[in-house]
């Protein structure tokens, strides 16, 4: 059975919720409009009316775009619990709304003036610093006018990641980061690099996690764990033992990540001549990560399923070391 990678990006639903109200605010208070009939004072007004029917379309953007991520958020908690049967129809569902998530976002791109251009167009600023052609700083003085843009990105680089487009979320979340390096931004980012094979990147990125946020010790556990889930997703269980002993190291009261350590290591076990019989050689650490599940969660999910495994481990344990 495949496990489940955790998400973080609901916090950042939550905030984009809030923050999306300032643009909205500040155009409706926007002082010298009203009342002046020179043509001058037309231009000015004209331009403070665009303004204001950006901001109200961005908003009611992001609204749709939430509420659709939001949405397959439920469905998709559905999928894990739903029979053989119903998946189909709430799989097309979760991703029918990250589509409309996806596509919605990016028209609030659209409607986010940045100087005389639009976001979508003036992110193509982050490719001009890659080029040398001007500095990262000025670049981003010049994105970071609208506080929201880093949260919108990061926002959309979820919907991608949700719809299975796992270049375009590392694209995305790259951006957003640049703006404005969050703890969940890179904790989506490195599950999107381990998606597509770059566990090298998709760590090095996980390590950044607690350099920005000293107290984000479960946030880069989980994307430690995240990146081990996508590698044992993909039969790698040998190269997903250090990401989970490092979730573990962070996050110890973690149940899930001892289990799937056990898992892991099981698949370490070798075996040796003794007595003219061959037995089998556990890993080290492989009995107590899952004594240590069962000490967290002893009527847990897996708990069956542990006690069974650990039985059988204890018999191998014992011929090793007869």
């Amino acid at each position: 059975m495949k496990q489940r990678l955790f998400k973080s990006h609901v916090l950042a639903l939550l905030s984009i919720l809030i923050l999306v109200k300032a643009p909205m605010a500040r155009a409706q208070s926007a002082p010298g409009v009203d009342g002046k009939q020179d043509v001058d004072g037309a231009a000015v007004s004209d331009k403070h009316l665009d303004k204001v029917e950006l901001a109200k379309s961005k908003n009611l953007h992001l609204a749709t775009a939430n509420g659709a991520m939001q949405d397959a958020q439920t469905l998709r908690k559905q999928i894990d619990t739903a029979s053989a049967a119903q998946r189909p129809e709430l799989l097309s569902k979760m991703n029918a709304d990250y589509t409309t998530a996806i596509a919605e976002y990016r028209e609030a791109l659209l409607d986010t003036t940045i100087g005389d251009e639009n976001a979508i167009v003036a992110l193509g600023l982050i490719g001009v610093v890659r080029n040398g052609l001007i500095t990262q700083e000025k670049a981003v003085d010049m994105l970071v006018q609208d506080k929201n843009l880093p949260v919108v990105l990061s926002n959309l680089g979820a919907a991608y990641d949700g719809a299975g487009r796992f270049q375009d979320a590392i694209t995305t979340l790259g951006q957003a980061a640049i703006l404005k390096p969050e703890a969940r931004t890179y904790m989506q980012l490195g599950t999107d690099l381990a998606q597509l094979g770059k566990t090298s990147e998709a760590t090095a990125t996980c390590e950044k996690i607690l350099a920005l946020d000293p107290t984000a010790n479960n946030m880069q556990a989980g994307c430690y764990k995240n990146v081990a889930i996508v590698l044992m997703n993909t039969g790698k269980f040998e190269s997903a033992v250090s990401p989970l002993q490092a979730a573990t190291k962070l996050n110890p009261l973690d149940a899930t990540s001892w289990k799937l350590l056990g898992d892991a290591l099981v698949n370490k076990i070798t075996t040796m001549q003794e007595h003219g019989k061959t037995c089998y050689v556990l890993a080290p650490g492989t009995l107590e990560a899952y004594q240590k599940y069962l000490e967290l969660e002893p009527t847990g999910f897996y708990a069956a399923q542990v006690k069974e495994i650990l039985n059988g481990l204890t018999a191998y344990a014992k011929c090793a070391q007869s």
